[in-house]
């Protein structure tokens, strides 16, 4: 019967199927050199209690929590960021869940918050003592949230603020030339009337330009900041060239009126009108070279084990 010869194809195919689904299930749960990614943070401290030393134990276990911040060295925590397709990691993903993170970026202090969690948990693991993942990802999700909220506070009231932090901020182009009068020695002024500004007196952004950013509030939010985006200049770099520059032409009894600076004006996004552009191709992970890997990292990936790790604060560095 035609029936029972598409037996064995369909028999075949749905192996294959299987097999397929099974190795990447089980290439989902080990990294690109090997290690197992544990699921959850039992089997971390199972994988901790495997790689780390008796010695390195002992260490971990005598010291406190206020000390995570300055470990280095276990290695193993960080073999667990990533899939071999170099995408999050269950692990990640399971750790991002408890703290209410849903970005697939890497973010420095996201990758703060899930570190501490791991040596929290490996710390009360050593020393006997409960730990509940809900109730420690919940008072960093409190304090995350408290910051965030306190930040936005000072940025609401930096806008309105007539001084930041002891430095006054100008309301606006004309207050900017006063305030760099005052500031400014003799020597720099004359410098900065002579310079050539074909090339947007890039050699002061670095210093004074950069000054200017920091403490006029161009970065984190000032009233001048406000000042400038009203006028169409919405990037900081953009707003000290132009106090730069401009400050040059007045220091040269040229008009610096602002209807002037239309020229430097930049469309929103929202204001553009581009045709559609296809989606660049995903990026091609580059493989590292074992030889660009540090000493102590390429003695870990050999051993398959942590001898030690560093505890040090900067006091000492």
């Amino acid at each position: 019967m035609p029936y029972l010869k598409q037996v064995p194809l369909l028999l075949l195919i749905y192996v294959f199927l299987v097999g397929s689904s099974t190795c990447r299930a089980q290439s989902a749960s080990v990294n690109e050199h090997g290690f197992y990614i544990p699921r959850d943070l039992p089997e971390a401290n199972e994988q901790l209690d495997k790689a780390l030393s008796a010695k390195a134990k002992a260490k971990f276990k005598g010291l406190t929590p206020r000390d995570f911040e300055h470990v280095s060295g276990i290695f193993l925590i960080g073999e667990w960021d990533d899939d071999p397709a170099g995408t999050p990691s269950r692990f990640v993903r399971y750790l991002n869940g408890h703290l209410r993170l849903t970005s697939d970026e890497w973010d420095y202090s996201e990758w703060q918050d899930r570190n501490y969690l791991v040596l929290l948990s490996y710390w009360r693991h050593l020393n006997q003592q409960p730990f509940d993942i809900a109730v420690e990802a919940g008072r960093i999700v409190t304090k995350r949230d408290s910051l965030a909220r306190e930040a936005e506070r000072i940025h609401a009231r930096n806008l309105l603020a007539d001084s930041i932090d002891g430095v006054y901020i100008p309301r606006n182009l004309a207050e900017c030339f006063t305030e760099l009068d005052r500031m400014l020695p003799d020597s720099v002024r004359y410098r900065l009337k002579q310079a050539n500004t074909d090339s947007g007196l890039g050699e002061y952004h670095m210093g004074l330009g950069r000054w200017l950013r920091n403490n006029w509030g161009l970065w984190g939010g000032s009233r001048l900041q406000t000042y400038f985006e009203g006028l169409g200049i919405h990037h900081p770099d953009h707003m000290s060239g132009v106090i730069l520059v401009r400050y040059h032409h007045y220091l040269n009894g040229q008009p610096t009126e602002e209807s002037t600076l239309q020229v430097y004006r930049q469309p929103k996004a929202s204001e553009t009108k581009e045709e559609p552009v296809p989606p660049p191709p995903p990026p091609v992970k580059e493989k590292t070279r074992r030889k660009d890997y540090t000493k102590p990292y390429r003695r870990f990936l050999r051993k398959r084990a942590i001898d030690d790790f560093d505890a040090t604060g900067p006091e000492t560095w």
